[in-house]
C-alpha cells in the first residue's frame, strides 16, 4: 500500500518548498477544507443524477471541497461520458483497493478517502472532517509556478500527495444517447487533470506548469499506508 498513490514522476509545474507560509499570502489564495468529498459518476450512468445534484448542493459550503470524477466504464453504453479520463476509473479502482471494496460502481462518493457510499446525506458529510490537529499544506502560486509547501516536521516518505485540477462551479451536459438520453446533467466542480507528485526530502520538486483562470486546484495528501486523505489545500488563481 505504500506505493497506492505514487505512479511516476509528477510533472505539472509544482514547486514542494519548506519556505514560511507568510512568505507566501501576498501571492496567493489559501483554503483548507475540512472535509474532500469525492464523487465518481458517469454521463451515461441512469443512476448517477441524484449524486451529481446531492454533490452540487454542497459546493457553497467553504469547509467541504467537491470533486467530480467522470469514469470510463460505462462509456460503452452509447454515451462516450465528455469529462471522463482513464486516470479518473484508475483513482477509483485504487480506492477500491484501499477500501477493500470487490467492485467499482456509479455513483460512488468517498469522504476523505476514509468511507464511499452511492449516497449521502448532508449531516452524514458533517460529521466526517479530517483531524483538527492534521498537517499544514498550503497550495499557492510563486511566480509562474504552484507552490506546495509542507509542514516540515512532516516525513515525506509517510504521504502521498496529488494535485487536481478541476472546472469551478455548476456544468451541464446535454447527453443524446445512452441511459440519460434527453436529459441535461448537471455536475459540480468537474476534474480535468489529477496528477501525482513525487516528494523528495529536503529539496525541491519544480516543474513548468502555469495555473489557468478557469481551473481552480487542489492538493490531497495521502497517509501512504491507508490511502486516507490527512490534509488539504485549495488555490484559485
Amino acid at each position: 500500500m505504500k506505493k497506492l498513490f505514487l505512479s511516476g514522476l509528477f510533472a505539472t509545474g509544482v514547486i514542494v518548498s519548506g519556505s514560511s507560509a507568510e512568505t507566501l499570502q501576498d501571492d496567493a489564495s489559501l483554503t483548507s477544507p475540512e472535509t474532500v468529498v469525492e464523487l465518481f459518476t458517469s454521463q451515461g450512468c441512469s443512476s448517477c443524477p441524484p449524486a451529481n445534484r446531492f454533490a452540487a448542493s454542497l459546493l457553497d459550503d467553504p469547509s467541504k471541497l467537491v470533486l467530480t470524477y467522470g469514469v470510463t466504464y460505462w462509456d460503452y453504453l452509447g454515451w462516450k461520458d465528455t469529462f471522463a479520463d482513464p486516470k479518473f476509473t484508475d483513482r477509483q479502482r485504487k480506492y477500491g483497493k484501499a477500501l477493500k471494496i470487490s467492485n467499482v460502481y456509479t455513483p460512488q462518493l468517498v469522504l476523505n478517502g476514509t468511507q464511499h457510499s452511492a449516497r449521502y446525506k448532508s449531516s452524514d458529510v458533517d460529521r466526517i472532517i479530517l483531524k483538527s490537529d492534521r498537517p499544514d499544506v498550503n497550495l499557492t502560486q510563486k511566480g509562474e509556478n504552484l507552490v506546495l509547501e509542507l509542514d516540515p516536521d512532516m516525513d515525506v516518505n509517510d504521504y502521498r500527495v496529488v494535485i487536481v485540477s478541476y472546472k469551478p462551479g455548476d456544468h451541464e451536459v446535454d447527453v443524446a444517447r445512452g441511459e440519460n438520453r434527453g436529459r441535461t446533467l448537471k455536475l459540480a466542480n468537474v476534474v480535468t487533470d489529477i496528477q501525482p507528485l513525487k516528494l523528495t526530502e529536503g529539496l525541491d520538486t519544480k516543474t513548468q506548469i502555469t495555473p489557468q483562470k478557469e481551473y481552480n486546484y487542489a492538493a490531497l495528501v495521502h497517509d501512504a499506508d491507508t490511502a486516507k486523505i490527512v490534509a488539504a489545500s485549495v488555490y484559485t488563481p
